[in-house]
């Protein structure tokens, strides 16, 4: 997918007079960029993404800082992701053409070529609403993927015919490298995580969405079934880390609403200060929703708090399995 994304980027790209590019695929972040535009050569530091959202920009704006000459290559941006990258002055070209540059007294922005339409057969099992639960179980647990298809659809309660499916698309991404017909092994996990988190938020979270409920009791003294109910987002991470005062409360459970108010007095209020979404995973080894689940949590709501703490949890939780 990402080389993908490279190759018809620097195509489109090639249509513009007096700019010629070479690739070089190397080790730091994705690969090398060298332009030639109007006889002068630049050089910068590549990280690919398909669809860069919101809660991307503070990591986008960590490469930028890190690496002098920094550019992303995107397969679609939309027109306020590029209103702050322009804002921020973070190069990018999109698989479409556009592109803005200002380095060395160059200045280029082109933004007159449409979005790519989306290969209606081209569709990912891995990351629709089911593939991406067995994903999140993956991304947990490294070794899962040599287990029998069986095995892995009774740990992820998902159809047997499922897991085919997922493995192809992990496969046809480059996430999963085969080294026999029966194992395989993993490739840059770290960006699987990052599709994780994007294709979550867009694909699977609404449909977990229930009502929001308000409290009177100190959260941390709700008494939780932690089998069928937790805390996810920012009450999570503070018991997680003890490092963040949450201002906004977020309940994974599998309880109905009848169950919620009688077991922990919560009161149904559409104004109410937690969100509950549907449990989407088949059991719960934390006393919190998965590490990873709340990392991700805290990414999607943003902010310098969560930024922090989210790098705390990565670090002590999530880093050691990818």
């Amino acid at each position: 997918m990402e080389q993908q994304i490279v190759d018809t980027a620097l195509e489109k790209l090639h249509r513009i007079p007096g700019i010629r590019s070479h690739w070089e695929q190397k080790s730091v972040l994705d690969g090398l960029l060298h332009l030639t535009i109007a006889g002068k050569q630049y050089s910068f530091t590549v990280k690919v993404q398909t669809e860069p959202r919101a809660y991307q920009l503070p990591l986008i704006g960590d490469y930028h800082q890190r690496h002098e000459n920094f550019l992303l290559i995107a397969g679609h941006l939309f027109p306020k992701i590029k209103e702050q990258l322009q804002q921020s002055g973070i190069a990018y070209l999109e698989a479409n053409g556009n592109i803005f540059l200002r380095k060395d007294g160059l200045f280029l922005l082109v933004d007159t070529h449409s979005p790519l339409k989306p290969n209606k057969n081209n569709s990912n099992r891995a990351f629709t609403k089911t593939g991406l639960k067995v994903v999140f179980y993956l991304l947990q647990h490294q070794d899962a993927v040599n287990l029998t298809q069986r095995e892995l659809a009774r740990k992820t309660h998902v159809g047997l015919g499922t897991i085919p499916q997922v493995i192809k698309g992990l496969k046809k991404t480059g996430y999963l490298i085969p080294l026999n017909n029966k194992t395989y092994e993993w490739d840059n996990r770290t960006s699987l995580l990052e599709r994780w988190i994007a294709e979550y938020a867009t694909t699977l979270k609404p449909k977990l969405q229930k009502e929001r409920y308000t409290f009177k009791d100190d959260w941390r003294n709700i008494p939780f079934d932690t089998a069928k109910t937790v805390w996810g987002g920012e009450p999570a991470a503070d018991l997680l880390t003890n490092h963040l005062r949450p201002e906004k409360f977020l309940i994974y459970t599998q309880e109905s609403r009848v169950e919620l108010i009688k077991n922990y007095r919560l009161m149904p209020d559409k104004n109410g200060e937690i969100e509950v979404l549907d449990m989407f995973w088949p059991k719960n080894e934390y006393v919190t929703a998965p590490p990873l689940l709340v990392y991700a949590d805290l990414r999607l709501e943003g902010g310098k708090r969560n930024k922090e703490t989210a790098e705390k949890i990565y670090d002590e939780y999530i880093q050691p399995n990818l």
